[in-house]
């Protein structure tokens, strides 16, 4: 077995001072606050750490209302690469066990291996109430460097883990209380998908605190993988896009009581080479200025470093890299930031750029007219007629989007300057009521050179989707209600971009993913299974996210005319807490009752009819897909469709959406 803290539950074998403690009411207020106040070394160069411990509103605790609390120690190194990393001072030997994956049982790799590890039957001591002292029961060698910085970190929880903190503290011992050295990657970044970080059973929720452990002493001795931090977050992020992985190796590592972890699934939601998205803050060009044979074939886990296989700079020696691989220069090419240009946002391309510029028209029984510009990046005109791809899209009513019709633009004659003026074919039916909505959507191919001669075929220049309204018989035009804004989907996708990198707002997804759209067209095209699946936004969006815990398939149909196929949403795994709904959501949007406009959503069945699902049954059985809740939710539901959920989850009512959801 795997007694390391690396990867799943953490081992229950903490410094627990009070075993019922979890069970009793806590004598002090709600939280949990933790500091590390100053580190010593006692004469036999044992750490003395002073902590302090209070709730949320700094009101001491004692220990005992404390469930785990652990401390480990390390010494701050730097790298090849002239990066700082850690060497801890506190190793457990590990011994490698058989684990099973995929019902085929293994032979471990290694026999054992040492790995980091927490002090373990330290001695506390009280000063007063809420400050303690912790006397590890390790002590440095005899031969440590009083001059290197010394990093302590701990893992405090309170309530059984409701509350969790890590606190570090840096100090030299020879003359006490420095800087902590900056992580690479700071936890607010991770938590913009993670929500929170919070691995080995939720007990480690700061980055520089997983650095401590995840050194480049650490390795699964079942697959013999190495679980330095740079490595292991590099390798989980690329998943199953690693090129290993797609030679056939998955790439897997096992943790607490065999738990085998496969991340050989995982597709991050942007692409692997925006570094930035992740690498901000004080640290956010050391992936340029500091490459490293760890960090890089981490990713580029094809390489052989010994003979030079796959790395045209041939065998690769440690501290050497930067001098081919320097932080800036051409795109594509061997500067760091040239390697990792995405190309979609290469600056070879010209670039498009939309604006709508007037709607007339479009009341009812008639057609409306739009006068719009395209142009690149320089303000230059650009010629529509060799786009690719550019179409207007007309949907209506505002309230809630019913029917959605695109045509092609492209033959639209110029009429200076990069404008042009479009009537509809499509007619606003007479009894159509209320707004319209009006989009633009278009790329146009280039191909792109790297500096070795190659080219990249067939790149998408995209425009960024617009979209203005106008009145069919309001008396000024109502936009749509706001329920989920772009930048919230941006916040872990960095660039939203569906169907083709061409939908790039969520404004304009709604047009399409209304509550009567399916993924017919496209399974006919495909030959694929009846009956369609319905695409409406709100239940597409919650499966979507929901992704492997909703227990079964979500198939949809989708993918360019020419190669329509399906894409099992049924596999993406979520990083964060779907409870969360304010993650996404706009502020109130979420709460219920619904607007009375909000329409039920017909779902296609197999003898060819369409059940109405009523608006708030189509949201949460889109999360909750399990018998007991899908139970309720009939039982709750009188005849004709007409929804209770209001009587006990509506704003303020005791299952409130926000208190059922409460994390």
């Amino acid at each position: 077995m795997n007694y390391s803290p690396l990867i799943g539950l953490a081992l229950s074998l903490s410094v627990v001072l009070n075993p019922t403690s979890a069970l009793a009411r806590p004598a002090g207020g709600t939280g949990l606050k933790a500091e590390i106040l100053d580190v010593k070394l006692s004469e036999k160069r044992n750490p003395v750490v002073t902590f302090r411990i209070g709730d949320d509103q700094g009101a001491p605790l004692d220990r005992t209302e404390l469930g785990e609390l652990r401390f480990t120690i390390a010494a701050a190194k730097a790298d090849g690469a002239g990066a700082t990393t850690y060497q801890s001072y506190i190793l457990s030997k590990v011994p490698g066990r058989e684990y099973v994956h995929k019902g085929e049982r293994r032979k471990p790799a290694l026999a054992d291996t040492l790995q980091p590890d927490y002090d373990r039957d330290g001695t506390f001591a009280r000063l007063k109430p809420g400050l303690f002292t912790y006397t590890f029961k390790t002590a440095l060698p005899e031969n440590y460097d009083r001059k290197e910085t010394l990093a302590v970190g701990g893992e405090l929880t309170r309530e059984s883990r409701k509350y969790v903190v890590n606190p570090l503290y840096a100090f030299v011992p020879a003359s006490g209380k420095v800087a902590l050295p900056q992580p690479a990657i700071a936890t607010a970044t991770c938590n913009n998908c993670h929500d929170p970080l919070k691995p080995h059973g939720e007990l480690r929720r700061e980055t520089g605190y997983c650095a401590l452990c995840h050194t480049s002493q650490l390795t699964d001795p079942e697959t013999a993988e190495n679980l330095d931090l740079k490595v292991l977050v590099h390798k989980i992020h690329r998943g199953k896009n690693l090129p290993s992985v797609k030679d056939g190796k998955p790439y897997v590592v096992v943790g607490n009581r065999q738990n085998v972890f496969d991340f050989s699934t995982i597709g991050l939601p942007q692409d692997i080479r925006n570094c930035q998205s992740c690498h901000t803050g004080r640290q956010a060009v050391i992936w340029m200025n500091r490459p490293g044979m760890a960090a890089c074939l981490s990713c580029h886990d094809n390489v052989d470093a010994k003979t030079g296989k796959n790395h045209p700079g041939g065998p690769l020696v440690e501290g050497t890299c930067a001098g081919c691989h320097q932080p800036k220069g051409e795109e594509f090419g061997p500067s760091v930031a040239g390697a990792h240009v995405d190309p979609l946002k290469a600056a070879q391309l010209g670039g498009i750029v939309f604006d709508i510029l007037k709607i007339e028209g479009g009341k009812p029984g008639t057609s409306p007219t739009v006068t719009f510009s395209v142009k690149d990046k320089k303000g230059q005109p650009v010629d529509i007629s060799k786009m690719e791809n550019l179409r207007l899209v007309v949907a209506w009513p505002t309230t809630e989007y019913r029917v959605a019709r695109d045509e092609d633009v492209r033959k639209t004659p110029p009429q200076g300057n990069g404008v042009f003026t479009y009537q509809f074919k499509y007619a606003i039916p007479a009894d159509a009521k209320g707004s319209g909505a009006i989009a633009i959507q278009g790329y146009k191919e280039y191909n792109l050179k790297r500096g070795n001669g190659k080219i990249i075929k067939g790149v998408r220049d995209v425009g960024i989707n617009l979209v203005n309204y106008f009145p069919i018989t309001d008396s000024a035009p109502a936009p749509r209600r706001t329920v989920v804004k772009t930048a919230n989907c941006n916040s872990c996708h960095e660039t939203l971009m569906a169907h083709g990198e061409n939908r790039r707002v969520t404004e304009y997804c709604v047009f399409c993913h209304n509550a009567n759209q399916t993924d017919e067209v496209k399974r006919k095209q495909a030959k694929g299974p009846m009956p369609p699946v319905n695409v409406d936004f709100k239940i597409l969006i919650h499966k979507l996210h929901t992704g492997e815990e909703i227990g079964e398939p979500y198939v949809i149909y989708g993918g360019s005319p020419a190669s329509p196929g399906p894409i099992d949403f049924g596999e993406v795994r979520f990083p964060g807490d779907r409870r969360n709904c304010a993650k996404c959501h706009e502020k109130g949007t979420y709460e219920l009752p619904l607007l009375p406009q909000v329409l039920a959503t017909p779902v296609p069945q197999a003898d060819g009819s369409r059940v109405a699902v009523p608006p708030i049954t189509a949201v949460c059985s889109a999360c909750h897909t399990k018998d007991p809740a899908k139970a309720h939710i009939e039982t709750q539901t009188a005849a004709g469709g007409r929804e209770t959920c209001v009587v006990c989850h509506a704003k303020d009512r005791e299952f409130s959406v926000t208190k059922a959801h409460r994390r």
